[in-house]
């Protein structure tokens, strides 16, 4: 959490008030940080059964890529931003989240014409990456919001 803490603050050191701004980002904000480590954990598991014939979802590449859609993306586009914007470790957070959804869309696109094993790559790859580090960003926002609170 101390990485995150200090990736999301640039370096600065912080404070009472500054973890209580960062509380709030994320309580008042109206981001269940839960729901969106579980959705975005989820999407993984989405992918697979994707790639193996055994979904019958409608995936379309062309939603998927859209960052701001999900609720991360709108609080990270919205209260998020507002709040936490001047830090150069949200901007991290934001970039980390648009490339995941990027990296999802990619491995839907692969798949649909049909090269499946550079979509598995990208699944295993690039995506794999770019959701270890959103949920470790998610994980560290809500390690701190529940330390303010205890």
């Amino acid at each position: 959490m101390l990485g995150l803490v200090k990736r999301l603050l640039g370096g600065m050191e912080l404070d009472s008030g500054l973890a209580g701004e960062l509380s709030q980002a994320v309580s008042e904000g109206g981001l269940d940080v839960e729901a969106a480590l579980m959705a975005h954990s989820n999407w993984k598991l989405r992918l697979e059964a994707y790639l193996d014939g055994k979904s019958s979802e409608d995936l379309r590449p062309e939603v998927i890529c859209f960052d701001d859609r999900c609720d991360l993306g709108r609080w990270i586009h919205g209260p998020g931003a507002q709040r936490l914007g001047r830090y150069r470790g949200f901007t991290a957070l934001r970039e980390n989240h648009r490339m995941f959804h990027y990296a999802a869309s990619n491995v839907v696109s692969l798949n649909q014409s049909g090269r499946k094993a550079e979509a598995r790559r990208m699944l295993d790859g690039v995506y794999a990456g770019f959701s270890t580090k959103v949920i470790d960003d998610l994980t560290g926002l809500r390690d701190l919001a529940q330390r303010r609170k205890g």
